[in-house]
């Protein structure tokens, strides 16, 4: 009876087998393997920034171009605003002009005019010749008109003249208010009349 009993108690219970187990050694991974396992992550990591920094220099080169922009139109404006602000005081002061060429005028007409007529005619000449001398020098130039074709963008028609025998239509036979330009644009066109022809009547 001591035998069996002995007997039974080395016996292993449950009936089974246990599982093996691996030894140490396999479970930690091989210097070769941590260094693979490395590079991989550090090439995830490294695809990652490249792809980041791609993105933040789109960002910054849209940002930059933004900014050229903003600058450009900002200047054009600027340019603008300093433009119709000089021509608003030119137009102004090209009515002074005209009424100094309309006192040249009369203070000219054919006489004998006293030396006192004749030294105010002087002054007011020179006044006006250091005017337009002062426009010329800002960009400001007549519009040439009589003998020239009438142009519409230069010349504005406000009456008509019958051509004479030989002579083209639609040339500037007279200059009713000279006209000027401003750098390349118009700043006051000319008030001409244009030759036409005439209907005969019968």
């Amino acid at each position: 009876m001591a035998d069996e009993k002995a007997d039974k108690e080395q016996e292993p219970q449950g009936g089974s087998e246990e599982s093996p187990v691996l030894p140490a050694e396999e479970l930690i991974p091989t210097e070769e393997e941590a260094a693979e396992s490395g590079v991989e992550v550090l090439q995830e990591e490294l695809a990652l920034l490249e792809g980041q920094l791609h993105d933040m220099r789109d960002r910054y080169l849209r940002a930059l171009a933004d900014l050229d922009n903003m600058r450009k139109r900002a200047r054009r404006e600027m340019r603008e605003a300093q433009r119709q602000a000089a021509a608003g005081v030119l137009l102004d002061v090209l009515h002074i002009v005209d009424n100094f060429e309309r006192a040249l005028g009369t203070a000219g007409a054919p006489g004998h005019p006293s030396a006192e007529t004749k030294a105010i005619y002087e002054g007011i000449a020179l006044i006006y010749r250091q005017l337009v001398d002062m426009l010329w020098k800002r960009g400001v130039k007549p519009i040439p008109a009589v003998g020239e074709r009438f142009d519409p963008t230069q010349h504005e028609a406000v009456t008509q003249m019958a051509a004479g025998p030989g002579q083209e239509e639609g040339i500037v036979a007279l200059e009713v208010e000279k006209g000027y330009t401003y750098g390349d644009e118009v700043l006051r066109p000319s008030k001409v009349g244009v030759t036409v022809h005439r209907a005969q009547k019968g």
